[in-house]
């Protein structure tokens, strides 16, 4: 085979070109994806985390996914709140709510991972803040509202539609097949017997106790007032502010100037 010098230079420049040119490719993209980067975070300093709609634990529960737009879960939060407290160039962490509330649980979550952060942690309560999220809000080291803000309401329900009657009237009847008195308690198409309704309520009283004390020791209040306002009613920013059961009336510019005074500089937040 005869060896044809010409013909392998020239195979060699496309191959070096091609290098070149891929070379320039990744390089650029590299420098762009730093670029929007820094474009997206525009050298940050407070993360900006919002709790909107209900509150889960977990995303999408119920496995209804076109319901995760309105709820929150406590796991993505309490992640971004570790991930911001690790992070030594973010200097606070600021919690936008506006939220009915929803599992006391993941309320309880939000407040404690709240509570494990070393850095100036600020709710801003917008249109409502209350039940669970209100909870979730009480980790925080300064909570600020509007004064016509809908706040706290502290109390749990387990309330439902009982159907009973109306499947009477389709000449419907539920046949109870369960193992355990209480397998089947809460369910909509079964009446509910004095044992299960005592069994609920002692529960329920359980897990309102928890949010009271939680409540007193998070806003350093007695249990005494707290358990004074805690009928399941719903207050405006004033009245909270004056129960002790936020810091501040103001809106979310004031939430930035009281960080700007916590960590000594202006104030970017991290989309």
């Amino acid at each position: 085979m005869k060896f044809d010098l010409q013909r392998t230079q020239q195979i060699f420049i496309v191959v070096i070109l091609g290098l070149v040119g891929l070379a320039i490719l990744v390089g650029g993209g590299i420098g762009l994806s730093w670029y929007v980067g820094r474009q997206q975070t525009g050298d940050c300093n407070v993360a900006d985390l919002q709790l909107y709609g209900s509150v889960v634990y977990y995303s999408n529960e119920g496995g209804n996914a076109s319901n995760t737009a309105d709820q929150t879960a406590a796991e993505a939060i309490r992640q971004q709140i570790e991930q911001a407290d690790a992070d030594a160039s973010i200097k606070a962490i600021l919690l936008q709510v506006d939220s009915p509330g929803g599992d006391p649980v993941a309320g309880e979550d939000i407040a404690d991972a709240l509570k494990q952060s070393t850095k100036p942690t600020v709710v801003f309560a917008a249109d409502e803040d209350t039940s669970a999220a209100y909870w979730a809000s009480t980790g925080a080291k300064w909570i600020i509202a509007s004064a016509d803000s809908n706040l706290i309401d502290i109390g749990v329900t387990e309330s439902y539609l009982d159907a009973e009657k109306q499947n009477e009237q389709n000449g419907l009847t539920f046949e109870s097949l369960t193992a355990g008195q209480y397998k089947d308690m809460g369910n909509p198409d079964a009446p509910l017997t004095d044992a299960e309704r005592a069994f609920i309520l002692r529960d329920l009283n359980i897990a309102d106790q928890n949010f009271i004390d939680q409540v007193a020791v998070n806003r350093t209040l007695s249990v005494a007032s707290v358990t004074a306002i805690a009928d399941g009613s719903s207050m405006e920013g004033a009245m909270a502010l004056k129960d002790g059961l936020i810091d501040q009336i103001g809106s979310i510019y004031d939430a930035e100037n009281y960080i700007k005074g916590k960590i000594g500089e202006d104030v970017t937040l991290c989309q």
